[in-house]
């Protein structure tokens, strides 16, 4: 299985059968292969890849995610995503920690963003 996750896959030719590869990208709709015809792609992660018009995708991962850089601090050392604010879109909730009535500690609770 190909790894190009968090790069641009190299150039393969029009009409090319991909399985099993891993395209992953950090930013929703990055294209792939722009340009190429006639792929077909089979088991393949394709989280964020805008794949050519014309592919076929058959059972891939094609989800659009907008990532948390509280939840992938690995992604972040990496550069592949900007760091969030506390406050950032990804926030879900707050858990207040009180002890003996006083607020001792607050926690964040974070979870990735679908894209359309």
């Amino acid at each position: 299985m190909s790894n190009y996750s968090f790069q641009q896959p190299p150039d393969i030719p029009d009409n090319s059968i991909i399985d099993g590869g891993n395209y992953t990208q950090s930013v929703p709709h990055t294209k792939i292969y722009e340009g190429i015809t006639g792929l077909i792609f089979r088991n393949c992660n394709l989280v964020n890849c805008d794949v050519p018009p014309d592919a076929i995708v058959e059972n891939c991962n094609t989800k659009q995610v907008g990532f948390c850089s509280h939840l992938h601090p690995k992604m972040l050392e990496h550069g592949y995503i900007s760091k969030c604010s506390i406050s950032c879109q990804h926030l879900t909730g707050t858990d207040t920690v009180t002890i003996d009535g006083t607020q001792v500690d607050v926690n964040y609770i974070y979870s990735d963003k679908g894209v359309a």
